[in-house]
């Protein structure tokens, strides 16, 4: 049952090639600082958590291009079909417009990653395979207004708005490579999204779009305790898009009280061992998965 997948554990094969990273080059995150070990050791020694800089823009637009606009498919749909030279052309388009808003939208941070809060820029945090360098994940961090509308593209820098409802933390993006589905990695990755927010943006509370036509992400943003504000509705279907291949998506606005961010002491890595990660010559290509046990 699909109560019964989400609750395996995070089991990686190694080294999954990258079906859509054309280029084929390692992704060099930029590490969190040292304070943060605890967001990066969910993962290690499989992934690194890291920020994205300004070489790793393609590669994350590609990720989010694989992972939002291509035509609707179930998880268990198989292998897409091919697509006609007019839906490529569209892809490339659509990846390069990605690719520009990502660089709008994180802009000097791209030069000097951190994750401190800014109200000049958002902030993306993405996953690397250890073996592979290949992007697995990522996720977008910014402050946007408490409208209930999708943020644009090109969305304004939240230091030039001046909004009634004032400005809050905001989660889009969170996407995860197809073939490292189901594997837990989404849930770690807005969990560390979360204590980020908490910890270093000293922020209480969370907003994110759920599309209620992803019925995945709707039960997994649920089953953390995310509340739906469809009060909103009306202001996410002003600004939402039709996209090829997929019906028009009803993005409805959420949001989480965060709890406080805990003392640093408690908020320490944990030895790989307790983990349940195995020993560094146990993850080449011909090891069997690793586990790590589920959060």
């Amino acid at each position: 049952s699909k109560a019964k997948e989400d609750m395996r554990p995070l089991v990686v094969a190694a080294a999954i090639p990258s079906p859509c990273c054309r280029c084929g080059a390692p992704v060099a995150l930029v590490a969190l600082p040292a304070r943060h070990a605890s967001l990066s050791s969910q993962f290690a020694p499989i992934f690194a958590l890291g920020l994205v800089g300004e070489d790793d823009v393609s590669a994350a637009a590609e990720l989010l291009v694989d992972s939002f606009f291509t035509p609707l498919q179930t998880e268990d749909a198989g292998p897409a079909a091919p697509l006609t030279s007019a839906e490529s052309a569209m892809r490339e388009e659509r990846r390069r417009l990605t690719a520009r808003g990502l660089e709008w939208r994180l802009g000097s941070r791209l030069q000097a990653p951190t994750p401190a809060l800014a109200l000049d820029s958002s902030l993306l945090l993405a996953l690397t395979h250890v073996q592979t360098g290949e992007m697995v994940a990522t996720a977008e961090l910014s402050l946007r207004p408490r409208d209930g509308r999708l943020p644009a593209e090109f969305a304004v820098p939240p230091l030039f708005l001046l909004h009634s409802a004032g400005l809050a933390p905001y989660l889009c993006n969170l996407a995860v490579r197809r073939g490292f589905r189901r594997r837990r990695i989404a849930r770690r990755l807005l969990s560390s999204c979360e204590r980020l927010v908490s910890s270093e943006w000293q922020q209480s509370e969370l907003y994110l779009h759920v599309d209620l036509l992803n019925q995945a992400a709707a039960a997994l943003y649920r089953s953390e305790g995310y509340e739906p504000l469809p009060g909103f509705d009306r202001a996410a279907a002003a600004s939402s898009i039709a996209l090829p291949g997929r019906p028009r998506a009803l993005n409805r606005y959420h949001v989480k009280r965060l709890p406080p961010a805990p003392p640093a002491a408690e908020a320490g890595a944990p030895p790989a061992a307790e983990l349940g990660a195995p020993p560094a010559a146990e993850l080449g290509a011909e090891a069997k998965p690793a586990t790590l046990p589920a959060a």
